[in-house]
C-alpha cells in the first residue's frame, strides 16, 4: 500500500482500501482488541518447567543474570540457573511490536539493574506477589502472541474495490 500509493501519501491523507470480507476484519479487531486489553487476566500458555529447586522462590526468582533463550529456535528459556521453561511455539516469535517480539521485551526489561548515577536497584521479583507470578506472566505473554498470529493469519486476502 505504501509503495503502491507513495505519491498520494505525500500530499493527502491517506486511502483505505476496501476489504471484500468487512465482517471478518471487523470480528478480528475486537478479538485482537479483547486479547490485547485482556492481557493480565488472559488464558496462560501451557509451558513445562524444568527446575532442580523445589521451593517456588528459588525457581522463579530472577537472578543477576538476565533470561535467555537456550536453543537456536527458541523454544527454551533460561528463567535463572536452576530453572527453564520448556514448549515455546515457533507463533510467539512470530508477533512482533515494533522490530521485536513481546516475549524479546519481556526477557529485556526483567531483570535486575541498578542506575550508576543513583544506585537504585531496579528488582523485578519486588513486582510480583508471588515468586510463581512471573511464570504466569510469561505463559500469558506467549499466549497473547500465539493467538494474535492465528487470529491474523485466519484473515482473507486485501482485496480492494475499483472505484
Amino acid at each position: 500500500f505504501r509503495a503502491r500509493f507513495a505519491n498520494d501519501l505525500a500530499k493527502e491523507l491517506p486511502r483505505i482500501p476496501f476489504a471484500a470480507g468487512f465482517r471478518t476484519f471487523t470480528d478480528a479487531g475486537h478479538a485482537l482488541a479483547r486479547l490485547h486489553l485482556g492481557y493480565e487476566t488472559c488464558r496462560r500458555h501451557p509451558l513445562q518447567v524444568a527446575s532442580t529447586a523445589s521451593d517456588a522462590a528459588a525457581r522463579f526468582r530472577l537472578g543477576q543474570r538476565k533470561m535467555r533463550y537456550l536453543d537456536a529456535e527458541k523454544s527454551t528459556l533460561v528463567i535463572n540457573e536452576v530453572t527453564k521453561l520448556h514448549g515455546i511455539p515457533p507463533e510467539a516469535h512470530r508477533y512482533e511490536v515494533n522490530g521485536r517480539t513481546p516475549l524479546g521485551w519481556l526477557i529485556d526489561r526483567y531483570r535486575i539493574a541498578q542506575d550508576r548515577q543513583s544506585g537504585i536497584v531496579n528488582d523485578p521479583n519486588e513486582w510480583f506477589a508471588k515468586p510463581e507470578d512471573l511464570l504466569a506472566a510469561i505463559q500469558r505473554i506467549v499466549h497473547v502472541s500465539v493467538e494474535t498470529v492465528r487470529i491474523i493469519k485466519g484473515l482473507p486476502e486485501l482485496g480492494t474495490i475499483k472505484q
